[in-house]
């Protein structure tokens, strides 16, 4: 079980980390205004980095918006009392998970579940 010092710890990591994903979000959407569209350059391997660098900043948008969502239901899970429960079995998330990864959602046990699901 968690006591209250360490939730509000961990809740000052998430709001801290809440905001550091909004200026990276932001910063990585200003980046992608500023490049240009793909297939106006005269040579095609050009034309190739430009698309994968606008692939990799989707990728990179993609992952910061999904943590941000894993972090916004922690803390509202902080909200309403339920910080510590796995989402799926309804067990107690290890002290030690949390501290090293607040946002987490998923017991370890589920967690890796989850991931050889998303494997196959």
């Amino acid at each position: 079980m968690l006591d209250a010092k360490r939730i509000e710890r961990n809740r000052i990591r998430l709001e801290d980390q809440r905001a550091r994903l909004q200026t990276q979000l932001n910063s990585t959407a200003s980046t992608m205004d500023e490049q240009e569209r793909p297939g106006y350059s005269t040579h095609m391997a050009e034309q190739a980095s430009e698309v994968f660098e606008q692939a990799k900043s989707l990728a990179v948008r993609q992952q910061l918006r999904r943590t941000l969502e894993e972090v916004n239901r922690a803390l509202e899970k902080m909200d309403q009392g339920t910080y510590g429960i796995c989402e799926a079995c309804g067990g107690q998330i290890d002290p030690a998970r949390l501290k090293a990864l607040p946002h987490a959602l998923l017991c370890m046990t589920c967690q890796a579940r989850a991931e050889r699901i998303v494997r196959r």
